[in-house]
């Protein structure tokens, strides 16, 4: 096909620089497309082909009419002039190939016999191995039969990696391989029983079967180390598939310095799943409903916000997917709300209103206690840096004292973030926070508040308007006897204060701790 395709489009640009026919070299530059974009098509096929190996086919099955199906690593079809379509060749992870798989003398599902193809290691077939269900439609019943061909193939010679068993695949592994993908799909087995090698066929049966879903997203194949990835290497490229990516954990989240040590209690911790339940909370405690009206100034005048209007706004931005993308909402509709409020068509435009509140340093105030945007490594560095916030999620994620102390770390400036060293076991931890902030690995967030943290700390810098007199005119904390419904409201203050009673009471021998303490 390819060397046919190369012709004619040789032959027809040829033709388009004899032919002075403005019409007909318009219909033969067409036939030119037409033909490279098969010389093109040829040529990736073959590559597709050859990338797979010699060996296409490791077996057929034959159904008790008598037709005969082979089995192998893609599907090949021949297409002849008349377009009569002849399958030579079906792909492991086609519907039609189940029966080569799932078939028993109990449950034959159509066919009469099953035949496995062996090779060696250059691709050279060596032999065969036969299993008969109906002897009665088979003229021969020579050769071998039942696990033959798996011990042949589990005695074959090895390169040191792991081969695809997609030749040799057992009713139960082709149970776990086809098994639906909504949801979670857990393959559990002691050592050697083949679970890994079994994945793999899987996530090669799920791009074969769901290529359009998993189009944009991919498969990510995550590994202990890259050794392990080495020796996995080879199974994915010998199914015909090749846009999979493979990492260990630390590779998770990049752009990162990675060197600190974690002592193994506070590395297994790290590790558990209730990490992240820890995590979410952690996130949303970042987001504080309202408790006061807002102020802000346009110009001579100042406009505010109440709070049911606050908080309204807030319910609302809790809807969207992300913490980040929940922030931007709530402060995009508090600049409306204050811009249309202000708005006055006789002295100004809309427009001009609200680029004035987006630069308002009320606003800015506002939204860093209330809801501030976040990285994961600010996330993560705020959780187990702030005794507090650590204590409080920690405990509402079921984490005993003694484990929430194991989690506890000097909080880093936020300046300093890029340069931090990072464990292993926090790697992990970024991925998850990442999926609950939203934004881009290694990045600045692209928000307002961007400016504002190259100047100083955010989480300080909350703190401090939270302590300042001027901070005091703006939001007024909760009265004592006005405990809002829900989660215990937590200001800076709050946080602080518990920070300091927390540090206090570690330096106090343990029959001297207070009472009343969290």
């Amino acid at each position: 096909m390819a060397e046919e395709s190369a012709e004619q489009t040789e032959d027809g640009i040829r033709d388009l620089y004899d032919d002075d026919g403005e019409g007909e070299a318009a219909a033969q530059a067409v036939l030119v497309r037409q033909a490279s974009a098969r010389a093109m098509h040829a040529i990736r096929r073959v590559r597709e082909l050859e990338a797979v190996g010699d060996a296409l086919a490791f077996g057929h099955i034959t159904s008790t009419a008598g037709q005969r199906t082979y089995i192998g690593r893609l599907s090949v079809i021949d297409s002849d002039a008349d377009e009569n379509d002849e399958v030579l060749l079906v792909d492991w992870r086609a519907h039609a190939a189940a029966p080569f798989y799932r078939a028993t003398p109990l449950d034959t599902l159509g066919i009469s016999h099953r035949r496995h193809l062996l090779y060696d290691l250059a691709g050279t077939l060596t032999g065969y191995s036969d299993e008969v269900f109906d002897a009665r439609t088979m003229e021969s019943t020579i050769g071998l039969r039942g696990e033959a061909a798996i011990m042949a193939a589990l005695n074959a010679p090895s390169d040191g990696r792991m081969k695809a068993v997609v030749a040799t695949i057992q009713a139960e592994q082709d149970a776990v391989i086809r098994a639906p993908a909504e949801g979670a799909l857990v393959v559990q087995g002691g050592p050697g029983t083949g679970k890994t090698v079994v994945a793999l066929h899987r996530a090669a049966y799920l791009l074969y079967n769901q290529r359009a879903a998993l189009a944009e997203s991919g498969v990510l194949v995550v590994g202990p180390t890259n050794e392990f990835l080495t020796y996995i290497s080879g199974v994915l490229p010998s199914l015909g598939e090749t846009g999979v990516v493979s990492v260990t954990a630390t590779e998770l989240y990049p752009g990162i310095r990675l060197g600190t040590i974690d002592p193994p209690a506070v590395a297994e911790l790290k590790g558990r799943a209730v990490m992240a339940d820890l995590l979410a909370k952690g996130v949303a405690i970042r987001q504080r409903r309202p408790q006061a009206d807002l102020s802000a100034w346009y110009g001579s005048a100042r406009v505010g916000l109440s709070v049911p209007e606050l908080n309204e706004m807030f319910v609302t931005a809790q809807r969207q997917r992300t913490h980040n993308d929940g922030s931007a909402e709530f402060r995009s509709t508090i600049v409306d709300a204050l811009s249309y409020r202000a708005y006055d068509p006789s002295f100004g435009d809309l427009d001009e209103a609200r680029a004035a509140f987006r630069q308002s340093p009320e606003i800015d105030r506002f939204m860093h206690e209330h809801w501030p945007m976040l990285t994961p490594e600010q996330a993560l560095n705020d959780l187990f840096g702030s005794p507090a916030i650590l204590a409080a999620v920690g405990a509402s994620a079921g984490l005993s004292p003694q484990e929430v102390a194991l989690l506890a770390r000097p909080r880093v400036r936020e300046r300093k973030l890029p340069a931090m060293r990072w464990s292993d076991a926090d790697v992990p931890l970024l991925d998850e926070l990442l999926s609950l902030v939203g934004g881009a690995i290694g990045g600045d967030i692209d928000s307002e508040r961007t400016m504002e943290r190259d100047e100083a700390d955010e989480f300080e810098l909350a703190t401090a308007y939270d302590e300042s007199d001027d901070a005091d005119d703006f939001f007024d904390s909760p009265d004592d006897d006005e405990e809002p419904a829900g989660d215990k409201y937590w200001s800076f203050d709050d946080l602080v204060a518990e920070e300091e009673r927390l540090e206090e009471q570690r330096q106090l021998l343990p029959g001297q701790r207070r009472e009343g303490s969290r």
